[in-house]
């Protein structure tokens, strides 16, 4: 089978091979998928029991590489497959097991740590209570926000659209203005409105912080396996002291309660992410590698 172009009526493939091999990490969720494909350039094949994802980003914008083997990935062969379709053989975001297993069965492959894509792992109760002494300080601003505007919560529908796009472009304006690259901000732009886009399609789920009736921050993410949450996006008005907090606190509490974790995915290596993140004191990280197949 032909490697073919990631598209959204793939989904129920992709669903469907979660469900019998679930996934630990963010990066092979089809919905993280399918919102950066222009960024990312995936197609798929089968081999044997897994899928096999490729990545080809625009011209300028990085390596190719695949995913590790969706599936039973404890298959040498697959492995080969894979390295064999790239021209330049790279594996990227590959989990601490998989990377294990091809440590045993191809020694002569190259390994490195990919810490820029290990994912944030949380308490889902520690981010809706908000307890103990290392959270005391969002608290705080948790509780500034509370007392200092008019606030209400709303869960995301798709008439929402017009207005949570105006909620990117006001914060893409201000980090722009802030020095970071556009290069990168369009591609997220592009993903966010992807998601917004196409919201029930992708059984995604998120929730709207208003201020005084308009919308100033919003999240949207959905369950990566039976026990853990993945968000997908978070944006808001920097401006607003203690929106942040509130969002990721009440996102948790109320659209995903029964969750035990909350996977919130990667820093990529950007600083001011990688503190941000940090802040939050993570339970665990996942733990990505790269591998270079080599003879």
């Amino acid at each position: 089978m032909p490697f073919k172009t990631l598209t959204l009526e793939d989904g129920a493939v992709f669903a469907e091979q979660a469900a019998k091999h679930p996934l630990t990490g963010s990066d092979a969720n089809f919905t993280n998928m399918f919102i950066w494909m222009n960024y990312y350039g995936f197609s798929w094949t089968r081999e044997g029991d897994c899928l096999i994802v490729r990545s080809c980003p625009g011209e300028g914008e990085g390596e190719c590489f695949c995913f590790p083997p969706l599936g039973d990935f404890k298959n040498a062969g697959v492995w080969d497959f894979a390295a064999a379709s790239m021209e330049k053989p790279l594996f990227s975001r590959v989990p601490r097991e998989a990377m294990e297993f091809v440590a045993k069965e191809r020694p002569s492959w190259r390994i490195e740590p990919d810490r820029d894509n290990d994912d944030y792992v949380y308490l889902n109760e520690k981010l809706k209570t908000l307890s103990g002494r290392s959270m005391h300080q969002k608290k705080n601003h948790y509780n500034y926000f509370r007392q200092n505007h008019k606030h209400s919560l709303e869960p995301i529908t798709p008439a929402l659209h017009d207005e949570l796009v105006a909620v990117e472009d006001k914060w893409l304006t201000s980090k722009l203005e802030a020095g970071v690259s556009e290069s990168h901000l369009i591609k997220e732009k592009e993903a966010i409105h992807a998601i917004l886009t196409h919201f029930d399609e992708l059984g995604v789920a998120g929730l709207a912080v208003k201020v005084d009736g308009a919308i100033e921050a919003f999240s949207v993410g959905e369950m990566l396996n039976e026990d853990t949450v993945v968000v997908h996006v978070e944006k808001g008005n920097p401006e607003l002291r203690g929106i942040y907090v509130a969002l990721f606190s009440n996102f948790c509490g109320l659209i995903f309660p029964d969750a035990v974790y909350v996977n919130r995915e990667q820093d990529l290596g950007l600083p001011g992410l990688r503190r941000s993140k940090e802040s939050l004191k993570p339970l665990r990280m996942v733990e990505k590698f790269k591998i270079y197949p080599e003879p």
